[in-house]
């Protein structure tokens, strides 16, 4: 406690820091879904059934038509300015071909380059003509006598239900905020390790005055880190206490589970950090070595890209990173409210990760405690060779 109090730096880095980034994170997710994404129009029809279109389309809620163009060389500028991040072209002679019942074709440009973006607008607007094309068809058959039943049968003649089941809304919030402030606060932990054991390992003096204090390696780990573990906890509850109740994110689980989760979650992340101090060369090439190893734990933590998609080296990388576990029986606790039975394999494999992580850790720690400074062993020397 006495180093966080001498150390400004990193007491802002244990609660200040993560807690207004959280704040930020907070802020930025707040509309939970995407709203009002700019698209752009290339009417080259200009008739009623054109401008109809275009009504609807800007209409939904996810796009706003920003731009109404000419050609689709300016459509094309459009997206590569960044100011649209679809065309919706519209090909002339539509209502004619309607009319003729010729099935003309309307055709949605998305910019892929930005995946959700370009994939909101782009079935946003697919759902739009799909919509106007139905109802053409209905009208078209019920101008020939069809009852409106029968229409809408000949239409969708095997209609789909989608049931999107744990995140119906598609909530931003519970998809993504909830995975990406454990992922912020991971980094926060296990750097807080790093400094915390980095100081006295490459310092002179500072493992074998750890010697002297503790006695033991264990005594020597729980000193250092317990201080961190309940100032880690608590930026994750607060964490928590954001989400569930400034939030409404939801909340289907074990409060007992959840909590136990993120307690191990805590203290693996620690375990890890501590280890990476030990086994670097110095503070630098330790953060360094810390931040490659966990900085990019989102993408291989199956959250936006699943596990059983990924190579077998990214699934290897995640398995060993703390984070992957943790989110995925968070989930299971917050979203999908899954029985504890099927809880209990993830909660051991980071119950695993712990293990191997505060045993390699006490043996580093040993075995650097156990080393004499070579200004030491000089000073033994030269008292020995006086006569």
């Amino acid at each position: 406690m006495r180093q966080i109090a001498a150390r400004p730096s990193l007491a802002f880095m244990l609660v200040p820091l993560p807690l207004i980034l959280f704040l930020m994170l907070a802020v930025i997710f707040a509309p939970g879904l995407p709203r009002d994404l700019p698209v752009a129009v290339v009417d080259l029809d200009g008739s009623t059934v054109s401008r109809q279109i275009v009504r609807m389309a800007d209409a939904a809620a996810d796009v706003e038509v920003v731009e109404q163009l000419a050609s689709l060389s300016e459509a094309r500028q459009a997206l590569v300015a960044q100011r649209a991040y679809a065309v919706l072209l519209i090909p002339a002679g539509l209502e004619h071909d309607i009319l003729l019942g010729q099935g003309p074709e309307v055709v949605v440009f998305s910019n892929s380059q930005f995946l959700t973006a370009g994939g909101i607008v782009g079935r946003s607007l697919s759902a739009t003509v799909s919509t106007f094309s139905a109802g053409v068809s209905l009208r078209l058959l019920e101008a020939q006598g069809v009852d409106s039943d029968r229409a809408m049968d000949l239409i969708t003649p095997i209609p789909v239900q989608q049931s999107p089941l744990f995140n119906p809304s598609l909530d931003y919030i519970q998809f993504l905020l909830t995975a990406i402030m454990p992922t912020v606060l991971q980094i926060f932990i296990c750097a807080t390790a790093v400094l915390s054991f980095s100081r006295d390992h490459h310092s002179p003096n500072g493992m074998p005055r750890l010697q002297r204090i503790a006695l033991s390696p264990t005594r020597a780990i729980l000193g250092k880190l317990l201080p961190y573990t309940f100032v880690g906890t608590f930026v994750l509850l607060l964490g928590d206490v954001l989400l569930f109740n400034v939030f409404d994110a939801s909340f289907r689980g074990n409060v007992f589970v959840f909590f136990l989760n993120g307690f191990m979650f805590v203290l693996t992340c620690q375990a890890m950090g501590a280890l990476i101090a030990l086994i670097a060369k110095d503070t630098t090439g330790a953060l360094g070595m810390m931040g490659l190893i966990v900085a990019p734990s989102f993408g291989f933590a199956g959250v936006s890209f699943p596990r059983f998609g990924m190579t077998l080296f990214s699934q290897i990388w995640g398995a060993i990173i703390p984070l992957t576990p943790y989110l995925q029986l968070r989930t299971d606790q917050t979203l999908r409210g899954a029985p504890l039975e099927y809880s209990l394999p993830t909660m051991g494999w980071l119950f695993a990760q712990l293990l191997v992580f505060s045993a390699l850790l006490w043996v580093m720690t040993r075995k650097t405690m156990a080393q004499i400074p070579v200004s030491e062993n000089a000073t033994v020397k030269t008292q020995e060779s006086k006569p």
